[in-house]
């Protein structure tokens, strides 16, 4: 597991949270991480933003002779101490509760009353590649919720939550505790933990200068496509841009 001392602040948290996604995206992909876009999670609430701390529930397939073990023994004293009710316990602000439903997107991970949680700790979000019961009362509550899908069935008897922050797959992805998660209308990218703070200024550089080209060009009424790849024109007419920002 990550070490807790090395979690991601909330000041970088916030930096993240002004750039896109795509740019986070670009940048990972330079380094040589190209499995860090979830497939098959999609926003059920459109035009809300997520970036939090990764808060991690891998779920299993159920069995008859298992279930009642992980409910009430091995993992827990009673219902209420399940590894579902310890991950939503152990979400703070910041957090984003992440679960690994094996992609089975039609089956409940939770539904409103057990995701009301995320609401009431002051999480930042959930995403699953499972489904979500009742998705459209769930979304009422007003975080981010990233999911396979929206599902009236319950979960139990096609799977069990099983394991609390520890590495998991969701969407296909490798989810490591603390990694921070970040999703918007175009889905969900994981941005490793230990490289947050290594990408953070040329993201924020990146899209400055994209932003600045988009300006200059709509304003010129001209084509961009002379500014791409960024060259030498680009970052004059980013310091030009710079200047007006004060």
């Amino acid at each position: 597991m990550a070490d807790p001392s090395a979690q991601v602040p909330d000041e970088l948290l916030e930096r993240l949270r002004n750039v896109s996604n795509a740019t986070v995206l670009g940048q990972l992909l330079r380094r040589g991480y190209d499995k860090v876009y979830m497939e098959g999670v999609h926003s059920l609430a459109k035009g809300r933003r997520m970036v939090g701390r990764a808060v991690t529930l891998r779920y299993l397939p159920s069995r008859p002779d298992l279930g009642e073990r992980v409910a009430t023994g091995d993992h827990g004293e009673g219902w209420n101490e399940t590894p579902r009710w310890r991950a939503l316990e152990a979400l703070k602000p910041g957090d984003v509760f992440v679960g690994d439903a094996m992609g089975l997107s039609g089956v409940s991970t939770g539904g409103d009353v057990v995701f009301s949680r995320i609401l009431t700790q002051k999480a930042a979000g959930l995403v699953t590649d499972g489904g979500v019961r009742d998705g459209h009362k769930v979304i009422l509550y007003g975080y981010p919720v990233f999911a396979g899908g929206s599902t009236p069935t319950v979960g139990e008897p096609h799977i069990m939550p099983y394991e609390v922050n520890e590495p998991v797959a969701c969407g296909g992805v490798l989810v490591w505790p603390g990694d921070v998660i970040m999703g918007d209308d175009d889905g969900v990218v994981v941005l490793p933990s230990q490289l947050a703070a290594e990408i953070i200024d040329e993201a924020e550089h990146h899209d400055e200068v994209e932003q600045a080209v988009i300006e200059h060009t709509q304003r010129e009424g001209i084509s961009p496509k002379s500014f791409y790849p960024f060259n030498e024109d680009t970052e004059r007419i980013y310091e030009e841009w710079k200047k007006r920002q004060g």
